[in-house]
């Protein structure tokens, strides 16, 4: 059989197997940008079983491929912890490093929170903010990081964070109502020409699970409880069951925009929450803790 005749074959059999076409597909390319909540602040998952204690961190990179377990992915995972102490030169550093890596998809769940948020005035020089307008010129620094890109970009707008003002966020962090509101409104507008921009609505997710304990995710509501809530004791940052809400979010909108190459990407935030469970390691208790033998 020769070379060409072995192709056909080939083709035909992936076209009538969908487990054999999906293996022929690479690896899909998705660069995540962002802040301390795409980069698993305090999203640790500890959980006690019968044979012990089990432990994990997670990023939303993670709870995206428990998500999609049907996709493999190739990532790359700038987002960050430490994006706010200097968000010009940070997300500068992120965005370049995502255009190099070549990705098929951007996700900026939190990318523009600190060109809003925060006490420091535009400019990589750090001078303290002067003025509320000051906000909106840094929001336009991070839209110009963002614009760069061609490729599908899933990006959050800005959610009001009043109630970690006093916990994690300052008085001067905090950005008045009504900024917020032309910030948002700005996203909308420059959103509007870019056909690969897609605007996921962390504002509204930010208020569902902080006033209700809850997210709603296609047809599907995630509930949390008050051993398992969906936002941290912080008031800012989601729990682990609150980041796989959150990456059930960004799984849907990556399967509209991406289509047969997000692969299998079921809105269930029950079963990315079991798939995410399994990843947990179990402790191994230290020598030193082990209790003295029975004589």
């Amino acid at each position: 059989m020769n070379q060409t005749r072995i192709s056909a074959v080939l083709l035909a059999l992936a076209a009538a197997n969908p487990l054999l076409a999906s293996a022929e597909k690479d690896p899909l390319r998705v660069a995540v940008i962002g802040a301390s909540a795409s980069a698993g602040f305090g999203c640790s998952w500890r959980e006690r079983r019968d044979d012990g204690e089990y432990l994990e961190s997670f990023r939303l990179i993670d709870m995206v491929e428990c998500a999609c377990d049907g996709t493999e992915f190739k990532s790359l995972d700038v987002a960050s912890g430490f994006f706010f102490f200097n968000p010009e030169r940070n997300g500068a550093t992120a965005a370049k490093r995502a255009r190099e890596f070549g990705p098929e998809c951007v996700v900026a769940l939190d990318f523009l929170f600190w060109y809003c948020y925060g006490d420091d005035g535009p400019g990589v020089d750090r001078e303290s903010l002067e003025s509320e307008a000051q906000r909106l010129e840094k929001l336009e620094l991070g839209l110009k990081e963002l614009e760069a890109f061609t490729v599908p970009l899933l990006v959050g707008d800005i959610p009001n964070m009043q109630r970690a003002v006093g916990r994690m966020l300052s008085p001067a962090q905090m950005p008045a109502a009504e900024t917020l509101a032309k910030a948002n409104a700005r996203l909308a507008e420059w959103a509007k020409g870019r056909a690969n921009v897609r605007i996921l609505p962390l504002a509204a997710m930010q208020e569902s699970l902080a006033t209700a304990n809850a997210i709603t995710v296609g047809d599907k509501r995630l509930v949390g409880t008050k051993e398992a809530p969906l936002l941290q004791r912080d008031e800012l940052h989601p729990s682990p069951q609150g980041l796989a809400g959150l990456a059930c979010v960004v799984a849907e909108a990556m399967k509209d925009e991406l289509k047969e190459r997000a692969g299998d990407c079921p809105v269930e935030p029950e079963a990315t929450i079991a798939r995410a469970k399994t990843r947990l390691r179990k402790l191994e208790r230290p020598a030193s803790a082990e209790p003295p033998a029975k004589k």
